[in-house]
């Protein structure tokens, strides 16, 4: 298995519990924009393995995994550098059901129709390696 595709799985569980620590942190304490930024930022780094890994591996990807991808990243960034309780709370959950979303779209417990319905081999030179 691809180490980068291995990276991309693993690191991605562990910013799925980071998110949920945001949305935890600012309903007990209220909200800490430095530590969204960081999860912020730490998912944009997962995106950009994810998106290499996917030049990287013949495994076919449904096109429904990075754009879930992409909109939670959106919701993340619109909720990290704010100070309202609110905001940070409905920005992390909605971006933590993107990403548990995302998530079920290739994972073996996942829906099949994601699986079988817009999906996108990487490029033929990869395949042919």
């Amino acid at each position: 298995m691809n180490p980068l595709f291995t990276a991309h799985k693993h690191y991605g569980s562990l910013l799925l519990v980071l998110v949920l620590a945001v949305i935890l942190v600012a309903l007990v304490k209220g909200p800490k924009p430095v530590f969204q930024r960081i999860v912020a930022v730490l998912v944009d780094i997962n995106l950009v393995v994810g998106l290499v890994a996917f030049f990287q591996t013949a495994r076919p990807i449904s096109w429904f995994h990075p754009i879930l991808a992409l909109g939670a990243v959106a919701f993340l960034h619109i909720g990290a550098k704010s100070e309202d309780k609110g905001k940070v709370v409905r920005c992390f959950s909605i971006a933590l059901v993107l990403l548990v979303a995302a998530w079920a779209v290739n994972a073996s417990w996942g829906p099949a129709w994601f699986k079988t319905n817009f999906v996108k081999l990487p490029a033929v030179s990869v395949i042919a390696k």
